[in-house]
């Protein structure tokens, strides 16, 4: 509370003490006496005028938002803020409407003529009508009650039910008001009402007159002083007894459809228990800007149901409010505020959504909130002077929002335990202008995902300040006094996005200060008194490449919209209260700082490359750039967009003149940061074109090779698909190897049937006509009754080594060229080595196989000696194979003696 506020209040209760003692001497004084003077009409009159100039500070809108706020109109979704209804309730609610608001109607009978009149066919069912801003003094009960079996949202918002209660007390409210002028049509009326014995003779106009006519020679009160009138009144009261409705305005029929009501701005001074009693299936009550000043422990009895209850600007006295002198009672209440009884939110077990902003409450109301219930989940108690916050208070509730902005004083009183009971639920919490400086109570707020702390006095940030906080994703500083720190503030803070440091005394970026900025999407820093130095620029710059449009926020922070055509009662649960945090407390600025970022770019010339996309949203939400700093000892990589920029905000002082951001000189760090980034070119260039090299070299190598590599790719092919097959085989002759262990060879021959006469003629009778070694032949060796592949895999893994005679009419056989794949296998599967390639002639390269070439090129081979044409081949020449032969023979373990020629 303001100084400025205590020193009005206290002029306004002095002021109002002496007008007090004033009124209670003419009170006493005898009604027929003329003694007062021309200067006590004169002191009236400056008082008068003194206390409407007082009167005129006290407005209700204070021009601050609370948690609460921001979704008043999602929640009352069917009507606007003038009363009228909204375009998309009459879509929704097809036929089903009337709009009746802004008719300058003051009686209910003239209401329902206008709600016949509307009405085009009998069966035409109303379930949303408002009635806002007429002149109505009372609920107009037989327009509901023609309305009664369908009517389920209505809205009576800004009409005059400022009706008194009849008793003594309240009549006494009154009686220091100013005196009003009296027309022949007031005089009438109220003279008329009171021959009737009317009970509206209660009303506030017919008092004033009376009062004002105490002293004239009417004949219903002549000699009676206005103290004898208030209780003859009272008296007639009491003898009509007290069952009828006892506050007029609230006389309503029965609507058992009815879920959501809107009595707000309509004056409300007093509400009983059963002005609710015929609309006990209420869901919704808005009852925000009246003037109630206490609110009794059953005051919610008829609608326990309810789950959205707004309270906010309750009790706020304006001149508006036609009080042109008011009592003591009212400045009481003015300095005290709201009494809220011990239990009124006992009655209220369903409740989810409590809103008391901006309504002034008295110390004690705060036990009333030890019976909220266990179903709240949003609380708003901004500028509400609640005392003291503790544990009791919220511990019955599953509080996930709570707003305590604008309690100064609740600073000094909150206990370190006090939000225990929510700390697993609490998502949102709003404490902004309250004096704040330590935050010993935060440490249990594990899931706390957005924390509102501007305009306190915070001084300095520490590594322990936010630790707790493991959750927190936005946080708004703005508005206190946080300078700079040297050690990192927000090192556990992993999901912190949004960091809001406005309008504090930063003067320079500290490395711990960037290296807090890393995570960020989102940063603001105007209004600081920044020391001119690059960081500042470059922080700037990170956003000028970062810059994206506003919409594009809902995105990154995964923010969704949804939908507003929604059941009641589930409406309550999945309020949207994220994205309209977001919405009305950040989309401005970042609109406004977006189209100045662009301005930035334009005028520094910084272009940034885009690739243009079909997908439009893809093209303007571009992707964060890492933006690299470098310094002395530390990198950092930033990516975050500026949520306020201005250029007269971001501002710094050098020496003694004043800059701004675009305007710092900062030629030498670009050209020592372009420097940089052409060295950092240059060594990418250099290891693409290397790279691109290597490849090209690998490329051609393999090309060389592709024979070969080809060859390898088939010859394990061809190895994967007999190596079945040779074990098969192998398995099938192990008995005979057991059983004959000399059948062992020393080479087995592979050779086509043409080429026989030269095995007969030539190899047996050099090779195996010796006796020192075995030769295994297919026609002479292979078992009877065995398949033929079986008996070939079975020789050639009894055999020692192999031997192809490889000639023209070789390379045509079928089991020629299968014998040679198994020699392939060997080699590669069975590690067995031993292969002799002799060529009978010369085989051309384009000719031979695959598996011919690549067993070339591994093996050396020997190459019978021919003569021209069919002749002979000479003797010398077939002495010179036979001495090589034998020793290739020898060289792997076959010894023979002396070949003959």
């Amino acid at each position: 509370m303001s100084p400025k506020y205590i020193l009005n209040v206290i002029l306004l209760v002095s002021l109002l003490l002496g007008n007090v003692k004033a009124i209670s001497s003419e009170l006493i004084t005898d009604p027929d006496s003329t003694t007062s003077s021309s200067e006590e009409a004169a002191e009236v009159s400056v008082l008068n005028s003194n206390l409407k100039s007082r009167m005129l500070n006290y407005e209700s809108v204070d021009g601050n938002t609370c948690l609460l706020d921001i979704i008043k109109d999602e929640v009352i979704w069917w009507l606007n803020p003038n009363g009228t209804l909204k375009e998309g309730t009459k879509k929704l609610a097809h036929k089903m409407y009337l709009d009746l608001s802004h008719g300058d109607l003051k009686e209910d009978i003239e209401l329902l003529h206008e709600a016949k009149s509307a009405r085009k066919f009998i069966i035409w069912r109303i379930e949303v009508f408002s009635a806002a801003y007429n002149t109505l003094t009372a609920v107009p009960y037989k327009t509901l009650n023609s309305m009664r079996e369908s009517l389920k949202f209505l809205s009576l918002r800004g009409n005059n039910f400022a009706d008194l209660i009849p008793d003594v007390e309240a009549f006494g409210r009154f009686l220091n008001e100013t005196l009003l002028e009296t027309s022949n049509t007031t005089q009438n009326k109220c003279e008329s009402l009171f021959a009737q014995n009317a009970t509206d003779l209660f009303d506030r106009e017919c008092s004033i007159y009376f009062k004002n006519n105490t002293t004239s020679a009417h004949k219903h009160t002549s000699g009676i002083n206005y103290t004898d009138y208030i209780r003859v009144l009272k008296d007639r009261y009491d003898q009509l007894g007290k069952t009828s409705q006892s506050i007029e305005w609230a006389r309503f029929p029965k609507l058992p459809r009815l879920s959501e009501l809107d009595i707000s701005n309509c004056s409300i001074e007093y509400v009983s228990k059963d002005a609710f009693r015929n609309i006990s299936n209420l869901r919704r009550l808005f009852m925000s800007d009246n003037k109630i000043m206490t609110l009794n422990h059953d005051t919610f009895y008829h609608i326990q149901g309810l789950q959205y209850l707004d309270l906010s600007f309750t009790n706020f006295l304006t001149y508006s409010y036609q009080l042109q002198l008011p009592t003591l009672e009212m400045a009481l209440s003015l300095i005290y505020g709201l009494k809220i009884q011990q239990n009124v939110f006992k009655y209220l077990p369903e409740l989810i959504y409590l809103d008391l902003s901006h309504s002034k409450m008295t110390r004690n109301s705060a036990v009333a909130f030890a019976h909220l219930s266990d179903k709240l989940k949003f609380l708003s108690l901004c500028y509400t002077s609640i005392p003291m916050v503790s544990s009791t208070i919220f511990k019955n509730t599953v509080l996930e929002g709570l707003d305590l902005s604008g309690n100064p004083y609740l600073s000094y009183n909150i206990i370190d335990d006090a939000f225990d009971g929510i700390a697993d639920t609490l998502k949102y919490l709003f404490f902004e202008r309250s004096n704040l400086k330590d935050f010993e109570w935060s440490k249990s707020l594990k899931n706390l995902q957005i924390l509102g702390l501007a305009g306190n006095n915070i001084n300095a940030l520490s590594p322990t300040m936010f630790q707790s906080l493991e959750s927190l994703e936005i946080l708004d500083l703005s508005s206190n006094h946080v300078g700079n720190w040297y050690r990192s503030a927000f090192h556990n803070n992993s999901a912190l996005r949004v960091l809001n440091l406005r309008s504090n005394t930063i003067n320079m970026l500290s490395n711990e200060m960037l290296k807090d900025f890393e995570r960020l999407d989102y940063l603001s820093l105007g209004e600081n008194d920044f020391i001119c130095d690059c960081h500042l620029r470059e922080v700037v710059e990170v956003a000028a490449s970062n810059n994206k449009d506003a919409d594009c926020s809902y995105n990154l922070l995964n923010y969704s919209q949804k939908s507003m055509e929604q059941e009641l009662l589930s409406a309550a649960n999945t309020l949207n209260i994220d994205r309209k945090l977001w919405q009305s407390r950040y989309i401005p600025w970042l609109n406004k700082s977006y189209s100045n970022i662009k301005e930035f770019n334009r005028v520094n010339h910084i272009i940034k490359m885009r690739f243009l996309s079909e997908n439009f949203k893809a093209s303007k939400c571009i992707t964060a750039t890492q933006y690299r700093m470098e310094d002395s000892d530390v990198d950092f990589t930033l990516k975050f967009q500026l949520l306020d920029y201005e250029a007269s905000q971001y501002y710094c002082f050098n020496n003694t003149d004043l800059l701004q951001v675009d305007e710092l000189n900062c030629q030498m760090r670009s050209m020592t940061n372009f420097t940089e980034q052409l060295h950092r070119v240059t060594n990418t260039v250099i290891a693409v074109i290397g790279s691109i090299l290597g490849v090209c070299i690998l490329g051609f190598i393999i090309y060389l090779k592709r024979w070969h590599i080809h060859y390898y790719y088939s010859s394990l092919k061809s190895a994967a698909l007999l190596s079945s097959a040779s074990k098969e085989s192998a398995d099938n002759f192990t008995h005979i190897s057991k059983r004959d262990p000399s059948a062992v060879y020393d080479i087995f021959i592979s050779y086509c049937q043409n080429d026989r006469p030269w095995v007969l003629n030539e190899l047996l009778p050099n090779v195996e006509e010796t006796g020192d070694i075995s030769i295994c032949l297919h026609e002479r060796d292979f078992q009877i009754g065995v398949t033929i592949l079986d008996n070939i895999v079975s020789c050639m893994d009894r055999s020692y080594a192999l031997m192809l005679i490889i000639s023209s009419k070789f390379l045509l056989s079928h089991w020629c060229q299968f014998e040679m794949y198994l020699a392939q296998h060997r080699i590669f599967e069975v590690s067995k080595e031993h292969l002799i390639l002799v060529f009978l002639e010369d085989i051309p390269r384009r000719k031979r196989p695959k598996t011919l070439q690549y067993l070339m090129d591994v093996k050396t081979y020997i190459k019978w000696p021919t003569g021209k044409g069919d002749a002979v081949p000479k003797l010398e020449e077939r002495k010179l194979f036979w001495k090589r032969l034998r020793r290739t023979l020898e060289a792997i373990g076959i010894s023979s003696k002396e070949i003959n020629v």
